[in-house]
C-alpha cells in the first residue's frame, strides 16, 4: 500500500507535469517562427533541419521552463511566506474569508508537497540541460541559469521551512512541553 505523503507527492506532480510539456511545446514552436525555422511534427517528434537549430531550440526552450518553474516555485514561497496558516494574521484571514479567496490559506503539508515537486522539477531540468550542453544540443548558459535558479529557491524554500521549524519550536515551548524530551 502506498503513503499518504506518496499519493500527495504524485498528485502534486501532475500540474507542473502538464505546465512544464505545455510549455515545452508551445516554446519549441514560438522559437521555431520567431527564428523563421521550418519544422515538422510527426510520429519522430519535433524535427529541424540542422544542429544548430535543435541547440537553439532546445536552449529556449529550456530556459522558457526554468522560468515557468521559478515563477511556480515563487508562487508557493510566497504563499508560504504570506498565506501560510501557522502565521497568518486574524485581518489577513478575514479580508481573504470576505472576498472568498481562504483557499490561498494553506498549511506546511500542502505548501510543502507543492513546494518540493515544483523543486524536484527544477532539479531534474537543471540536470538534463547540463546534460545536453555536455553533448553540445543546448548552450551551456542555460545550464548556468538553471542552476543558479535551482541553487536560489533552494536557499529560500530552505529558509522558508527552517522558519516554520522555529514558528513550531516556539509554539511547542509556549505550550508548556520541553523541547529537550
Amino acid at each position: 500500500m502506498f503513503s499518504k505523503v506518496l499519493i500527495k507527492l504524485i498528485d502534486q506532480a501532475i500540474i507542473p507535469a502538464i505546465v512544464l510539456l505545455a510549455t515545452r511545446i508551445v516554446s519549441l514552436v514560438l522559437v521555431s517562427n520567431q527564428y523563421g525555422y521550418s519544422y515538422s511534427v510527426g510520429a519522430t517528434g519535433f524535427t529541424v533541419n540542422s544542429p544548430e537549430e535543435v541547440a537553439n531550440l532546445n536552449s529556449y526552450s529550456t530556459l522558457f521552463m526554468a522560468i515557468v518553474l521559478a515563477l511556480g516555485l515563487t508562487y508557493i514561497l510566497i504563499k508560504a511566506l504570506v498565506f501560510h496558516d501557522s502565521h497568518i494574521s486574524p485581518s489577513t484571514t478575514a479580508k481573504l474569508y470576505s472576498l472568498k479567496f481562504d483557499y490561498l490559506i494553506q498549511n506546511s503539508y500542502k505548501l510543502y508537497t507543492q513546494g518540493s515537486v515544483w523543486l524536484s522539477y527544477l532539479y531534474l531540468l537543471t540536470v538534463f540541460s547540463g546534460y545536453m550542453a555536455l553533448n553540445q544540443i543546448a548552450y551551456i548558459w542555460v545550464f548556468y541559469i538553471t542552476f543558479l535558479l535551482s541553487l536560489i529557491l533552494t536557499v529560500l524554500f530552505v529558509m522558508d521551512v527552517e522558519h516554520e521549524m522555529a514558528i513550531n519550536k516556539r509554539e511547542f515551548e509556549e505550550a508548556g512541553y520541553d523541547s529537550e524530551n
